[in-house]
């Protein structure tokens, strides 16, 4: 199935200045009306790696959001610094997650960890002592919608009853004024 032909030029020309502007970009694929937890999240370095995982997906309904600000900064192997660090960042009594990498640029990351407290904080370093892990605020956790404010985000939203797409970018300026400039990236898509 894929989704990757929903993604216009202009779509492409904005992740490809984010990713120019920030390096890595979060990317949370929900897969809609299923019940649970069924998205897969990821952190994107190319257009190539969004088309590779979009192209793969096969359920038939989604909801992709990319992030434009670097999501779960606290990084590295769980020891003493990095507890340190994420005691520091994550203030007590608000809700944090922790990531697993997968296997390779296109699996999707594990959540590994969640709670609300350091005391909780704590207990996932112990269990996860020794192992490489993100941990941060899911972005979700935020604000409330993205299609009102989408400066922080890309939303794409693709239904099948009725069916439809909505997206929270329209247009994109830097685009529009000057489409050349995004020729090769948009072409290699």
């Amino acid at each position: 199935m894929g989704y990757e032909h929903l993604f216009a030029e202009h779509d492409l020309a904005l992740l490809y200045d984010w990713l120019q502007e920030t390096g890595e970009l979060y990317m949370d694929l929900d897969r809609l009306h299923c019940g649970g937890t069924n998205n897969g999240i990821h952190f994107i370095h190319s257009l190539t790696q969004i088309k590779g995982i979009i192209a793969q997906e096969k359920h038939p309904e989604v909801s992709i959001a990319i992030f434009r600000e670097k999501q779960y900064p606290i990084r590295g192997t769980a020891d003493e610094t990095l507890l340190a660090a994420a005691l520091d960042f994550i203030p007590d009594g608000e809700w944090f997650s922790i990531l697993s990498l997968g296997n390779g640029p296109l699996a999707p990351c594990s959540v590994v960890g969640s709670g609300e407290t350091h005391a909780e904080l704590r207990e996932g370093f112990v269990r996860l002592r020794g192992q490489s892990v993100r941990f941060g605020r899911n972005p979700f956790d935020r604000r409330n919608s993205y299609f009102e404010m989408p400066d922080d985000a890309w939303v794409l939203n693709s239904y099948v009853h009725p069916p439809h797409v909505a997206k929270n970018w329209l247009f994109y300026a830097p685009f529009k004024a000057g489409p050349d400039r995004y020729r090769s990236h948009i072409d290699s898509w």
